[in-house]
C-alpha cells in the first residue's frame, strides 16, 4: 500500500529511536554508520504517537507474526504482519502505531539526505525530486536479506566495519529508490572499472590505513568520485566490494607480521584493524585454511609464544 506524498510541510521532526520507550537490545548509535541508524528491539504489546519522524523508517519483522493498526497522514493501515515482513514509514509524518503482543524488530532509520545523495550519484535526479513512498506490511526479500546482515552486524557489539555496514547501506536506499520512490528513471549502471592510476591510488590508502575504520566517503574522496560510483568500480577493477579487500588486505599484512614473530596474535589483530584475536582469526581461516597461529608457530623468528 503506498501513497503519494508531498514535502511542504515543515514541522519539528523527531528520531524515532529517541521516542521508543524500550531499551534496543542492539543498537549503532556508537558505531559511527553513515546515513543510518539502527537498533533491534523485542517491544510488548503497546501503543506509540509519535511526532513527524526526521529519518525514513523501516521496521523488519524479525520474529512471529503480530497485529498492527498504523495511523499515517490521515490514513489508517492495518492487519498482520508476518515474519520477513516490513513497514515502510517516509520522513516529516506524524504517525502512530498499536500493536497486540511482543514484537522483534529492527529499526533501520535512514537520513533523507544520504538517500538524496545516492539518488543524485545513481540515478542523477535532483534531490526535490526523490519522494519516498509508504508501505505497510510488505513481504521484500531484499530488504530482509539486508536487515538481517545489518542485524548480524549489530550483534557483534563492537565496533562496526564502516565499509561493509555503509555498502549494504547503499545497497538498501538504492533499493528503496527503485522500488519505493516517486523516480521512475533506471538507476544508472557504471561499466569499465578505475582507471589504473585511480585504482593504485585507492589501493594504496586502503592499506597505508588498515587500523582505521575507514568510510566509503573517504575512500571515494581520495580519488575525486562519488562513494556510489567508486565501489561499483572498484569491484570491477578488483572483484571485491572495498570492505572485502580491505578485510583481503588486512588478513595479507596480518600473516606477514605474524611471519616476523615479534607480536603476540591479539596485538597483529589490533595492529590491522581488527576488532580482536577472534575476528582475525575468523577471516585468517576463510583465507589460508588455517589459524594464526599456525603461521605463527611455523615461523623461523618465533619470539612470541
Amino acid at each position: 500500500m503506498r501513497q503519494n506524498r508531498s514535502k511542504d510541510k515543515l514541522l519539528e521532526t523527531v528520531s524515532l529511536l529517541d521516542e521508543l520507550p524500550d531499551r534496543a537490545v542492539f543498537s549503532s548509535k556508537s558505531k559511527g554508520w553513515n546515513g543510518i541508524v539502527t537498533g533491534y528491539y523485542h517491544h510488548p504489546a503497546n501503543e506509540l504517537v509519535s511526532p513527524p519522524l526526521s529519518q525514513h523508517l523501516i521496521t523488519l519483522n524479525c520474529g512471529s507474526p503480530y497485529h498492527l493498526v498504523q495511523q499515517l497522514d490521515g490514513q489508517v493501515y492495518q492487519g498482520q504482519v508476518l515474519t520477513g515482513e516490513m513497514i515502510l514509514t517516509p520522513a516529516n509524518y506524524a504517525t502512530q502505531w498499536c500493536w497486540d503482543s511482543q514484537v522483534d524488530v529492527l529499526h533501520v532509520c535512514l537520513e533523507p539526505k544520504f538517500i538524496d545523495k545516492v539518488a543524485l550519484e545513481a540515478v542523477e535526479v535532483d534531490a526535490n525530486r526523490v519522494e519516498i513512498l509508504n508501505c505497510f506490511a510488505g513481504a521484500d526479500l531484499q530488504i530482509q536479506h539486508l536487515g538481517n546482515l545489518l542485524l548480524v552486524e549489530l550483534q557483534s557489539e563492537k565496533l562496526g566495519n564502516r565499509l561493509y555496514a555503509e555498502s549494504l547501506t547503499t545497497a538498501l536506499v538504492v533499493h528503496l529508490i527503485r522500488k519505493y520512490s516517486s523516480i521512475q528513471k533506471t538507476v544508472r549502471q557504471y561499466s569499465g572499472g578505475l582507471p589504473k592510476s585511480k585504482l593504485q591510488w585507492a589501493i594504496t590508502y586502503i592499506q597505508e590505513n588498515l587500523n582505521q575504520d575507514l568510510s566509503l566517503d573517504e575512500i571515494a574522496a581520495e580519488v575525486n568520485l562519488s562513494s556510489y560510483h567508486f565501489a561499483r568500480l572498484f569491484k570491477q577493477s578488483t572483484g571485491l566490494a572495498p570492505h572485502q579487500y580491505q578485510i583481503r588486505c588486512r588478513v595479507e599484512r596480518a600473516k606477514e607480521l605474524l611471519q616476523q614473530g615479534q607480536m603476540a596474535i591479539a596485538d597483529v589483530a589490533t595492529h590491522v584493524g581488527f576488532y580482536d584475536q577472534s575476528h582475525l582469526s575468523r577471516h585468517f581461516k576463510r583465507m589460508f585454511g588455517v589459524s594464526p597461529k599456525v603461521i605463527q608457530q611455523n615461523s623461523n623468528n618465533i619470539l612470541i609464544p
